[in-house]
């Protein structure tokens, strides 16, 4: 069963393939580490926002680089590139128009996300 859905949302914005492999396709495993990272993702978001508002670039490419990380396990490649981008670029404290629309994409991905992996949770019920 988890193989089937997996593939269906392959096709989406996660790709559980790499999560699926990290757990030997433990359903309780992947379960409990896509909830982790939805809950982290609400509070990221919000922390994400507070340090560009406050220019504070070393903890925002630290967050990016968590972000970046987090995504990983779940298959998110758009989000692992944009976090990877406003990792190095904040790090640096170069381009700092940019760092908005990094944000901005961040936002609207992880809304997109949450609902996939939402939907993935509830058809493993």
């Amino acid at each position: 069963m988890y193989f089937y859905t997996i593939k269906i949302f392959a096709l989406m914005i996660a790709d559980l393939k790499y999560l699926q492999q990290m757990t030997g396709n433990d359903g309780a495993m992947m379960k409990e580490m896509i909830e982790l990272f939805l809950n982290q993702l609400a509070g990221l978001r919000e922390d994400i926002v507070i340090l560009l508002d406050n220019k504070n670039w070393v903890e925002l490419s630290r967050m990016a680089h968590k972000i970046k990380s987090s995504s990983l396990v779940m298959g998110v490649m758009p989000m692992v590139n944009d976090m990877k981008e406003l990792e190095l670029l904040a790090k640096e404290g170069k381009n700092t128009d940019m760092y908005p629309d990094y944000i901005a994409r961040f936002h609207s991905m992880s809304d997109t996300v949450k609902k996939e992996l939402n939907s993935f949770l509830d058809s493993t019920n």
